[in-house]
């Protein structure tokens, strides 16, 4: 009875979560799917649908703040693994192909939200 008892608190968490989470609302094509799904069912209860933040706890990653020249890949990575003080490590919920997928979905949204890296200044001689 114990064991039943503890199945179904699994299973209920586990259905409370999936159902709760943000769902995606942006279409990406197919070499971002994966991070896409894996985002959303690791990062947006958070960080919000398509990591736009809003009404969140958690920054939108989809911010000039989080560009590959601000926040590298190995940031993103080190983060979700660690966490920082206000977010909880990931390492349990994600492997670390999951995580490269996160990073490739997150960084495909910034470029389409027309976001771009500076380019460096060419030095004038």
């Amino acid at each position: 009875m114990k064991q039943f008892k503890l199945f179904i608190l699994i299973l209920s968490s586990t259905i409370f979560t999936f159902s709760c989470a943000p769902k995606a609302t942006l279409e990406v094509p197919e070499p971002y799917k994966n991070g896409q799904q894996y985002f959303h069912k690791v990062c947006s209860n958070c960080h919000g649908s398509d990591a736009m933040g809003k009404h969140t706890q958690a920054p939108r990653l989809i911010d000039e703040e989080y560009l590959a020249n601000n926040f590298s890949d190995e940031d993103f990575r080190e983060t979700i693994l660690n966490g920082t003080e206000k977010m909880p490590s990931q390492k349990k919920n994600v492997t670390p192909d999951e995580i490269t997928e996160i990073i490739k979905y997150l960084r495909y949204s910034q470029k389409v939200a027309g976001l771009e890296p500076e380019e460096d200044e060419p030095e004038e001689d």
